[in-house]
């Protein structure tokens, strides 16, 4: 079965119409759509269950200039034939120079980056900030997607948003990741154009590095204290496969978790930008659950916040104890950009006055937040309400209707949710900083914990 998102021929004609021109995607269903709240199911037959979107290619200031506009204005014209029942037209033909045959040509699509200010679907997650820090990172990017193409980018923490207890004189290191679609190729480039990005590890080629990538921690390989036109960056490099499973399932929450915050997105992808769609949605749900009948704005993003860093090893070791609160206080209306969207489409959660607001916490209503969860989060909650109820002596409930109500009404619900993300969190974390060892060098590896050992105890004293 098909579940299309602006699939109708009409839809994709409006596109057209409006100077946008978008390309076929495909996204897995399964856990997706039952993580949106409100998605239109249609009846067509396939054999695997997928879910359509289209791919966001362009910006309207480019549609006249690009040599693609006029296979554009030729699909925009198909979608409109089809809609009124008319035989599509043929795609224009060209005469060759060196004889009388016809033949079709194709323009193949310039490999530019595709910064994209403006959005409608997931227009929430683009954040804004200041136009020089906007060049500076874009400038970033540019130098290393020239030579090693990129789909997703976002820049985050303290060097590109504001963090209360930071020293605004001092200019701390940039982070980036990188989503691309297939890391050795993507590392071979790169190791080509800028071998000095890389520790030993890089000169035994992108097997290698691709390998340490994806075989260990969270999937992600970093370049630490690289210099790029003048700034100082950590980049890191996963594949849009491993990011869109963890947006979706919160399998290490790694990224998802990275991504509740605000970050600066600079180059937009359209299914990672719908995967993460579901992702902040998930982390709006747990918070819920975990706070009372009502709260404070501050108080939810207080908790979305802290959700990755719950079994980060970290947060005990040269970092901040109160990051968490010292972010949201910083980067409240960012929050607010990020969530206040989401909300409004939360049926269970109305807004009594500025900056407070009142969830329904009724049975039914918990139930079904509760369900919507991510898979691996459910489970590992439904595991620790079943062993305390072990422990207490009582009956586990057969029917799975009445064990998710029980489990959603739980007194110690905020504290199974709690302790399942600290799981969850818990081994990636970890792996993925002992796997930095080998991926950065020892010297960049020391270098970078004096930093973080310094900021420590600057604020100790």
């Amino acid at each position: 079965m098909l579940i299309p998102l602006l699939t109708s021929p009409g839809a994709l004609a409006r596109c057209q119409q409006q100077g946008l021109r978008y390309a076929a995607a495909w996204i897995p269903k399964d856990s997706l759509l039952a993580s949106l709240d409100t998605t239109r199911t249609h009846n067509h037959s396939s054999s695997q269950p997928m879910v359509s979107s289209y791919r966001l290619l362009d910006q309207k200031r480019h549609l006249h200039s690009s040599p693609i506009h006029s296979v554009g204005a030729a699909a925009a014209t198909v979608s409109h034939a089809s809609e009124n029942n008319m035989p599509p037209p043929p795609l224009p033909n060209h005469k060759s120079h060196h004889s009388n045959k016809t033949v079709r040509t194709t323009t193949v699509r310039p490999r530019r980056p595709n910064y994209i200010r403006d959005f409608e679907f997931g227009d929430n997650q683009h954040i804004d900030i200041d136009d020089a820090m906007w060049e500076q990172l874009k400038s970033v990017v540019d130098s290393i997607h020239h030579k090693a193409p990129i789909r997703y980018a976002f820049a985050y923490g303290s060097g590109v948003f504001a963090q209360k207890g930071y020293d605004g004189k001092k200019k701390p290191m940039v982070d980036f990741i990188f989503g691309v679609s297939h890391p050795q190729h993507w590392h071979s480039l790169n190791i080509q154009a800028n071998p000095h990005h890389y520790s030993v590890l890089g000169k035994l080629g992108s097997k290698a590095v691709a390998t340490m990538q994806e075989g260990f921690g969270a999937g992600v390989y970093f370049n630490p204290f690289v210099e790029v036109n003048g700034m100082t960056v950590k980049y890191g490099v996963v594949s849009i496969d491993t990011l869109c499973n963890d947006l979706l399932n919160w399998e290490t929450m790694y990224l998802s978790g990275r991504l509740h915050k605000p970050v600066k997105i600079l180059l937009d992808d359209p299914r990672t930008r719908l995967s993460n769609q579901v992702n902040l949605f998930n982390a709006t749900r747990v918070a819920l659950l975990s706070l009372p009948q009502k709260f404070t704005s501050e108080e939810l993003f207080t908790k979305i916040a802290g959700l990755s860093y719950l079994g980060d090893f970290r947060m005990s070791i040269g970092e901040n104890p109160h990051k968490v609160q010292n972010i949201v206080t910083a980067q409240l209306s960012q929050f607010h950009r990020l969530y206040d969207p989401l909300l409004a489409n939360l049926n269970n959660v109305t807004t009594l006055r500025e900056g407070f607001l009142e969830q329904d916490v009724s049975p039914l209503v918990r139930s079904r937040t509760f369900q919507k969860l991510p898979p691996k989060l459910k489970q590992g909650v439904l595991y620790r309400y079943h062993s305390a109820l072990s422990k207490a002596g009582v009956e586990i409930v057969k029917d799975e209707g009445q064990e998710i109500q029980s489990v959603a009404t739980a007194p110690d619900l905020d504290k199974y949710l709690a302790k399942t993300v600290h799981s969850i969190v818990q081994i990636p974390a970890m792996s993925q900083s002992i796997k930095g060892i080998a991926t950065a060098g020892i010297m960049k590896t020391g270098q970078y914990g004096m930093q973080k050992l310094g900021k420590w105890w600057g604020r100790a004293k």
